[in-house]
């Protein structure tokens, strides 16, 4: 009986061990998500895929329709509409006229629904047009399970996502400088219309966690409370996604919670040396030479030690070139990868056509060898 006990001790033990070298606490939202900035690499999830309510998290994508539709000195009028549409607002008034930067900070910092509402008529002439621009957007880039019905967020059953595809948003909105700033800005002032206005951040964690790059916080009954949160650390870039957490403490306690597990567990490496490519493809009959070409693309990848040393390549490229074969013309793949995981893959086309030779092709061919075998005197 002792000796079963102590058997039963070492196995808790064990997994006690084991389950603190990957992510120490399990956090209280239902659903949660941690990707690598660059790469878009999975990092940390839990129930990332169910698709939930996302509150203000939506002024994200509205945030991209705005800056890809819009010059951010550009002079919008707030139409009357857009007004007290309920919720947060940032305070603007009806026939404000206000630059596309201001309403853009006016809708990341304080959440204003009615910014938001101001971009969604500006640039559509109404809501649905603009959900329609949104969902466009989405399905751009290649988000199966989030769909949009308004600008700000407001529960409707048409408007959900999952932790996920928000990550993959968030990170896609990292790419514009404005909204990068944007979301990074703890406090600041704008002019709506004749009147300066104080904005602060609802995201607590940029004066609160020393790593803290910004993002977006969310509420409403139906999602609870949200969060996308960025953070960057010994030049390792993470987006984290929280949904559905009970309590505004809950969110940021459980985004920072697995974005310091995720920074403990993970090193950021220069994968650069693996994307180093030589192709040396024979041509068949061809005036051109072999064809050859070199690849290399910088890119940083979240990984642990143990992954980094297991990091293979493959190269799959076809065996020859038979004349005529023109641009653009498959030639093979190259990928980089753990196991069964891919982490880099880049398919390469033929630059140039390669023309059959001609009979004068080789009656050229044939002098040049025949003078370049001839020997001095």
């Amino acid at each position: 009986m002792r000796k079963k006990c102590k058997n039963i001790f070492f196995i808790l033990l064990y997994f006690f061990i084991f389950s603190s070298t990957v992510y120490a606490t399990q956090i209280q939202s239902p659903s949660a998500v941690v990707i690598c900035e660059e790469t878009g690499r999975v990092l940390y999830q839990k129930n990332a895929n169910e698709k939930r309510k996302m509150a203000s998290l939506t002024k994200l994508m509205t945030s991209i329709i705005l800056v890809e539709n819009c010059d951010l000195n550009e002079k919008i009028t707030v139409a009357k509409e857009a007004c007290y549409v309920g919720g947060s607002e940032a305070g603007l008034k009806p026939n404000d006229e206000v630059t596309a930067k201001d309403l853009l900070y006016g809708m990341l910092l304080p959440s204003g629904n009615d910014c938001a509402m101001a971009i969604a008529y500006h640039i559509g002439g109404n809501i649905p047009n603009f959900a329609s621009l949104m969902n466009q957007k989405a399905k751009e880039l290649e988000l199966e399970s989030t769909s949009f019905d308004n600008p700000h967020g407001l529960d409707s059953e048409n408007h959900y996502t999952t932790a996920y595809e928000m990550a993959q948003i968030a990170r896609y909105a990292k790419s514009y400088d404005s909204i990068k700033d944007a979301v990074s800005t703890i406090q600041t002032d704008v002019i709506f219309g004749d009147r300066t206005v104080n904005l602060r951040n609802t995201n607590s964690l940029l004066r609160t966690y020393p790593y803290a790059t910004g993002m977006k916080t969310g509420f409403t009954n139906g999602a609870n409370r949200c969060l996308v949160a960025s953070a960057s650390k010994d030049n390792l870039n993470l987006i984290a996604v929280v949904l559905g957490s009970d309590t505004s403490k809950i969110r940021f306690d459980d985004a920072k919670t697995i974005l310091e597990d995720t920074f403990n567990n993970y090193k950021s490496y220069d994968l650069s040396p693996f994307l180093n490519v030589y192709i040396d493809i024979p041509i068949i009959k061809g005036i051109s030479k072999n064809y050859v070409r070199t690849y290399s693309d910088k890119r940083i990848e979240a990984l642990t030690e143990e992954e980094y040393s297991k990091i293979y390549v493959s190269q799959n490229f076809i065996q020859k070139i038979e004349a005529p074969m023109y641009k653009g013309a498959y030639l093979g793949t190259y990928t980089v990868s753990i196991d069964d995981e891919v982490l880099y893959s880049k398919d390469f086309y033929l630059e140039e056509d390669i023309l059959k030779k001609t009979p004068i092709d080789y009656f050229k061919d044939a002098l040049k060898n025949m003078f370049n075998t001839l020997e001095p005197i």
